[in-house]
């Protein structure tokens, strides 16, 4: 049996796929949706049962960057940039390292330390 949170977000925007798919249905609050976005890390959830690892009344769904083609798609892609400009997205930026500090910066990922978007630059 998962444990889901009573507080939690309506919302889980997962892009990273399968490995975190089952964290992210633990995450959202009962109730909430979560969209698989990402296939980072595959497609395929080992040992994944539906019933047992969905909590109820939760729903589960995905995304193709194929499903919003020519012009449907600019004007999706347009609502996105006007509410990024207008600050209604505010991303959760952890931390920034300079290129040469790549190798830290993956352990820094790779030790679970984030807790937000870390962001390598020039």
């Amino acid at each position: 049996m998962h444990t889901v949170w009573l507080e939690g977000p309506d919302y889980v925007l997962d892009l990273l796929g399968a490995r975190t798919a089952t964290d992210s249905l633990r995450l959202v609050r009962r109730g909430g949706t979560v969209c698989v976005a990402g296939s980072l890390s595959g497609w395929l959830i080992s040992d994944f049962e539906p019933i047992a690892m969905i909590p109820s009344g939760t729903k589960l769904t995905a995304f193709h960057s194929d499903t919003i083609k020519g012009s449907a798609g600019a004007t999706v892609l347009q609502r996105v940039i006007h509410a990024v400009e207008a600050g209604v997205y505010r991303p959760n930026l952890d931390r920034v390292f300079a290129l040469d500090d790549i190798v830290a910066a993956h352990r820094y990922m790779e030790d679970n330390r984030a807790t937000g978007k870390v962001v390598v630059a020039p």
